[in-house]
């Protein structure tokens, strides 16, 4: 079995940093099965089309469009090259990550929802990465060399919102009223530039006002917010575990871990537009499997494997 290594990351100075995603080929094997049903993870289950909606997956390589109880592709690339799409809220256009025909960098790219009318919005020197368009469609954010930027839904405007001297990682998540987003934020260590300590902040859509909603150390990614806005999903690994996924009120209180799952590791969060489900990759560290699509209730519980593979980006 080949084992390769993804980062979901930006270089700050000469310091590459980022959450490390390990991938292997060829598909989910039997140790990583037999470790999902040690988890409490069912082999698989239907998909609802009328239910369930459409779900973007991002597989290291392609963006992958998971409905009605099938993958299929809406844009194929080569290895390493991922894809990170999300959906306006009204379903009908995905603003994503990709390469192009560059090779390298990623950049900000628009589409339909059918993978028609490609349009690339940003022409930076440096990478794009993780965008997420506001629940109003007006703005969009992402992420560049660890720092958050802003821009126009048309590619204008761009600015940072971000703070200095720290890093801001992918996987950023807006309140339902498009006013901020959250994000995770670590403290940079002065030798090896990787982040520490990382925290899930929300920031405001102008950056004028950053909020820490926790403050317990370890390290965490992918926040997610509810569509009704009360409440913030988060992966979070204290030292020496894997990641489990916790949820929080969106003033940081309440928060409750509701997987717990020793040898499988949960991330990558998306909701469904109902509030109802959500949506989340796993997988079994020991083995360095495929990462592999899981769907349970908001509270963590009937967990389902969809029989696909990769980080669920986004939900509609």
């Amino acid at each position: 079995m080949i084992s390769t290594t993804l980062r979901t990351a930006a270089s700050v100075g000469t310091a590459f940093v980022g959450a490390t995603l390990a991938l292997t080929s060829p598909a989910l094997g039997a140790h990583a099965q037999a470790a999902e049903a040690q988890a409490g993870h069912p082999a698989g289950s239907a998909w609802t089309a009328n239910s369930d909606g459409r779900l973007l997956v991002d597989n290291g390589r392609d963006m992958d469009q998971v409905a009605a109880g099938s993958t299929k592709t809406l844009l194929a690339g080569e290895a390493f090259q991922r894809k990170y799409g999300a959906y306006s809220k009204d379903g009908r256009k995905i603003v994503y990550s990709d390469q192009g025909r560059t090779g390298f960098g990623a950049q900000v790219w628009i589409m339909n929802a059918d993978g028609s009318g490609r349009r690339q919005l940003t022409k930076l020197d440096t990478e794009a990465f993780g965008p997420e368009l506001s629940p109003n469609g007006a703005l969009i954010a992402y992420q560049s060399q660890g720092a958050v930027w802003v821009m126009k839904a048309d590619g204008t405007g761009a600015r940072k919102v971000s703070r200095d001297g720290f890093y801001y990682g992918t996987g950023i998540s807006w309140a339902p009223d498009s006013t901020r987003f959250a994000v995770t934020r670590g403290q940079l260590d002065e030798r090896s530039g990787e982040p520490f300590n990382i925290e899930v902040v929300t920031v405001k859509a102008d950056g004028t006002r950053e909020t820490a909603l926790t403050r317990n150390g370890g390290d965490k990614n992918s926040p997610a917010w509810s569509p009704d806005g009360r409440t913030i999903v988060f992966s979070h690994a204290t030292a020496g575990g894997n990641y489990d996924l916790w949820t929080m009120k969106a003033d940081g209180t309440s928060s409750r871990q509701i997987t717990r799952t020793p040898s499988v590791g949960e991330q990558d969060t998306v909701w469904a537009p109902t509030g109802t489900s959500i949506a989340y990759a796993a997988w079994a560290q020991a083995t360095e499997s495929e990462p592999r699509v899981m769907k349970a209730k908001a509270d963590g519980t009937a967990a389902k494997s969809l029989n696909a593979v990769g980080y669920p980006t986004s939900w509609s």
